[in-house]
């Protein structure tokens, strides 16, 4: 599943997109093409990290392993990928973040959630590495 919350960045990559994933295009956006799933979430989410991890808890996912939920800048950028281009937005509000995951706690009862980002100022979930969450 491919999911983003942004509707300028399915703007600017959904022909990529469809094109290059071959999995499930998911959104709480109206974009042609992609399943629009509301009702999981209860407030609008403003961050697409907090989105997804509500959506795979409304989906029935046992396990989530988070990779690239860094919820701070680290090394001078504002993405755990590198700083969007012009006309998407590059994580100003990032300050707020881990409170929109504290926000979702009570929905993941029963739900393993382990952090295997390098860097984090995520820390209500377990940290280890990529090679231990996998083991």
């Amino acid at each position: 599943m491919l999911f983003a919350l942004d509707l300028d960045w399915w703007r600017r990559h959904l022909a990529e997109a469809r094109g290059t994933f071959r999995g499930a295009l998911v959104s709480p956006q109206d974009v042609a093409g992609v399943i629009k799933v509301l009702g999981w979430w209860g407030t609008r989410p403003s961050n697409s990290g907090a989105a997804a991890l509500a959506l795979a808890a409304y989906s029935g996912a046992a396990r989530v392993v988070l990779l690239g939920y860094d919820c701070q800048h680290t090394a001078g950028r504002r993405h755990w990928h590198g700083d969007h281009p012009a006309g998407l937005r590059n994580a100003d509000g990032v300050a707020a973040w881990p409170a929109h995951f504290r926000e979702l706690l009570p929905r993941l009862a029963g739900i393993e959630v382990l952090n295997a980002s390098r860097e984090t100022a995520l820390g209500l979930f377990p940290r280890m590495t990529l090679e231990e969450a996998l083991a």
